[in-house]
């Protein structure tokens, strides 16, 4: 991995790993928002405004929702040209963009995200000023909208039920959020993985523990050339989580 920062944009290569890739040695879905959040680490470490200095309040960033389009799926071994940086931050929330490109320098992925301040030991947000000096935004540099909130499915197409295992935990022993979009690809038909998903918006609501029971509901809407899927991940009848995701035939 090759990285380094440069007028408070983050710059860092990796190549895509065996266990990052499924069917047809394409990249997994799931495994895009989990490059997004390593890099995004990264830069905020780098910069000492992350993690690290958050704990040592008893404060750590969440994620609370990530959207991103996808023009070309990466395949094994492929180099990925990732850049993010911090577009503003707001009094209780933070926008943060990302790009990925292909060694030919071809725009393959972009997409935002917002993240949250909380304090770990009463749950809840904090206003994040804490490192409002250390953070450099980049206000001109402009990838995808921030992600917005999100409607829940009005129909139940697709139905399953789960319950949390111990491998789906986090470092704070909840589900850990890229788990969120792995429900919902393994509770909709196979048939759908013969598609090509193109676009995914996701809503982060609520924290999920050890062996709560989740149930993931999915709503199916079809326009010609396209399928739009509106998921929502309930538990005890309220959302956690809502993702909506569209697929090219």
């Amino acid at each position: 991995m090759m990285s380094n920062i440069e007028e408070a944009v983050w710059r860092e290569v990796q190549s895509v790993k065996a266990h990052q890739i499924g069917p047809k040695y394409k990249m997994k879905p799931s495994t895009i928002s989990e490059i997004f959040q390593e890099v995004a680490g990264n830069h905020s470490n780098a910069e000492k405004f992350g993690l690290r200095e958050m704990m040592k309040n008893g404060h750590a960033w969440v994620l609370g929702s990530i959207k991103y389009e996808v023009k070309q799926w990466p395949k094994w071994t492929d180099n990925l040209h990732i850049t993010t940086w911090v577009f503003d931050v707001q009094k209780l929330s933070s926008q943060r963009n990302f790009l990925i490109k292909n060694d030919q320098d071809v725009e393959i992925i972009k997409g935002s995200s917002n993240w949250f301040g909380i304090d770990l030991k009463r749950r809840r947000p904090i206003v994040i000023e804490e490192f409002m000096e250390e953070v450099k935004t980049r206000n001109d540099l402009v990838t995808l909208d921030k992600p917005s909130k999100l409607q829940p499915p009005s129909s139940q197409d697709f139905v399953t039920e789960r319950t949390v295992v111990y491998s789906e935990l986090d470092p704070v022993n909840h589900v850990n959020n890229i788990k969120y979009f792995d429900w919902m690809l393994d509770s909709i038909p196979y048939s759908f993985k013969s598609k090509k998903l193109v676009e995914v918006e996701i809503n982060y609501l609520s924290e999920v523990l050890l062996d709560q029971k989740v149930k993931i509901i999915t709503e199916q809407q079809q326009t010609k050339n396209s399928y739009h899927l509106i998921t929502g991940i309930y538990r005890e009848d309220k959302p956690v989580c809502i993702i909506h995701s569209k697929w090219e035939v």
